[in-house]
């Protein structure tokens, strides 16, 4: 993988990196994000196709095909990507970088990007690329690193990878980034009794409610009807 294609190699660790999901917290901090996503996506209708952008070992693609979804998935480690295809032997997988997704215009019904944005390099030119494959009323989903979080800081202080080498969002900043596209909705998940002074999860957050509000769960999730 070239240096240049992402902040940080998860090649190295693919084939370690979903342990943290057989742990206690990681279990607790992926229902609550599966949960969010369920309130953005629907599950699919025969035939619609999905692209899932920067996939790594296919975590989030098995979840979008057990949606119902033909699934395509998309990374720059070449080693993520030989592990996704065994944990997700029914979907197609290819490495690209999300600066230059090799599909034609208006491809797929939704395009998704979990916990991958924060490690672009150039994250407004990815958007721009998962909008361009996007067809005209499908949806943009994208799930991230949440800066205003507690645990992400306490994470990325202490030099902890990948933490450390992700350029995390504020809801704001996504918003930013986003707003462009459509109407942005927009939520910060974490389990339950997790966050103090934040917004019960599930609550949808629109962008002018973040100023007063500001959530502070781990993990953005953001959806825009283009």
């Amino acid at each position: 993988m070239r240096a240049e294609r992402s902040l940080f190699d998860f090649g190295p660790s693919a084939r370690e990196y979903d342990q943290w999901y057989d742990t206690p917290a990681g279990q607790a901090h992926d229902r609550a994000q599966k949960d969010d996503v369920r309130r953005f996506l629907r599950p699919a209708t025969v035939g619609e196709a999905l692209l899932d952008v920067g996939c790594g070992t296919g975590h989030w693609t098995v979840f979008f095909a057990e949606m119902g979804y033909r699934v395509t998935g998309i990374d720059v480690a070449r080693e993520a990507i030989e592990v996704a295809r065994s944990a997700a032997p029914d979907c197609t997988f290819q490495v690209a970088d999300a600066r230059d997704l090799p599909f034609e215009d208006a491809s797929f019904d939704v395009v998704a990007s979990m916990a991958a944005l924060e490690f672009f390099p150039d994250p407004t030119m990815a958007v721009e690329e998962m909008v361009r494959c996007a067809k005209p009323g499908g949806t943009l989903l994208i799930g991230t690193l949440n800066w205003l979080a507690p645990l992400n800081r306490q994470r990325a202080s202490k030099g902890k990878q990948p933490y450390a080498s992700a350029r995390m969002f504020t809801p704001v900043e996504l918003r930013r980034v986003l707003a462009p596209w459509g109407r942005v909705r927009m939520v910060a998940s974490a389990p339950r009794g997790q966050v103090q002074g934040a917004p019960a999860r599930g609550s949808i957050l629109r962008w002018f409610d973040l100023g007063r509000r500001n959530p502070k769960g781990p993990c953005i999730v953001a959806a825009v009807r283009l």
